[in-house]
């Protein structure tokens, strides 16, 4: 949803500080081609997949002695001129304690709900060499969007190898429950 709000927001920093208003406290708010764009909660569906993710990324990673920091729909990345709140993410390096990180993520998942259009955000994070994933959870594929490559598609029984994670490869089965 596509916010109004009472002073203009034309920066990331305007953004910022409209975002951490007391007002705001509780609300998932990103910044979008210079629209604040509040993120509205899920379905369970939708929100297992990240999470059913998670338990594979920390798994590999802990068996692998790879560095592994993960963030959930709360945690927002600024990126360029916007700020995002994927729905996962991954990143080498610490999470931040201060709002948003402005590290970016490695890798970044947004689950796709059927109202939503994705090609802003994707351009982003595209354009900062961000691995991207668009899961549609009615159609059980998930799109891959990676520097340098093609779109590829993967369906149940596809196993999407992961090149920002040293040997990880992720059995789509698994996330559609």
């Amino acid at each position: 949803m596509v916010l109004q709000t009472h002073q203009p927001i034309k920066t990331v920093d305007d953004f910022i500080r409209y975002a951490t208003l007391p007002e705001n406290a509780d609300r998932n708010l990103e910044y979008i081609n210079g629209k604040v764009v509040e993120k509205l909660g899920s379905t369970t569906q939708n929100s297992q997949i990240p999470m059913l993710l998670s338990a594979v990324v920390v798994t590999h990673c802990d068996t692998h002695n790879v560095p592994c920091y993960l963030t959930g729909a709360d945690g927002e990345y600024c990126i360029a001129d916007g700020c995002f709140i994927p729905d996962f993410a991954y990143k080498q390096t610490p999470v931040s304690s201060t709002f948003p990180d402005t590290v970016p993520p490695l890798w970044a998942v947004e689950v796709i709900s059927a109202n939503e259009n994705p090609a802003a955000k994707r351009r982003k994070y595209i354009q900062a060499g961000i691995l991207l994933w668009e899961v549609y959870p009615d159609e059980r594929v998930i799109d891959v969007y990676a520097a340098g490559q093609s779109l590829a598609t993967y369906g149940t029984g596809s196993r999407i190898p992961v090149s920002v994670i040293a040997g990880l490869q992720v059995d789509v089965s698994k996330l559609f429950r």
